[in-house]
């Protein structure tokens, strides 16, 4: 049985903040020690200021059922980013949660409660330039 793992690695050479992490995780299903075995495949998107993209998963993902997702800015421009939000559609948009920005080579990997009522993602380029995001869900 195949499993889905993840790993860090930061190393900082700051003097007065030295730093040398480095943990590996299994991503698990929820309430188990089996790990997550499933993927929804890495996906795409070419956007510019008019377009905003709504990260949404298939009907059988649950609030009960343990998601990962990883989304990531392929550009190389260094002041453009991608604004990244819970909630920013227009029906939630009372309850927007801001999470951050993503610039040029910037990637994040997150837990997702990704039940599709009120826990959208959304993504969104900073310029009018087209921009690339890469994105990808695992699941139970």
């Amino acid at each position: 049985m195949a499993t889905i793992n993840a790993s860090v690695s930061v190393n900082s050479d700051i003097m007065s903040y030295p730093a040398n992490i480095n943990k590996t995780m299994t991503m698990k299903k929820a309430g188990s020690c089996h790990g997550l075995e499933k993927t929804l495949g890495l996906s795409y998107e070419k956007l510019n200021s008019e377009d905003v993209v709504v990260l949404e998963l298939a009907a059988d993902a649950t609030a009960s059922k343990a998601c990962k997702v990883y989304i990531r800015n392929t550009g190389s421009d260094k002041s453009a980013f991608f604004h990244v939000a819970l909630n920013a559609s227009a029906a939630a948009a009372a309850t927007v949660q801001i999470i951050g920005r993503l610039y040029a080579g910037d990637w994040m990997l997150i837990p997702w409660e990704a039940n599709g009522t009120g826990h959208n993602i959304t993504v969104a380029p900073s310029t009018a330039e087209t921009m690339t995001i890469e994105w990808m869900a695992f699941v139970e």
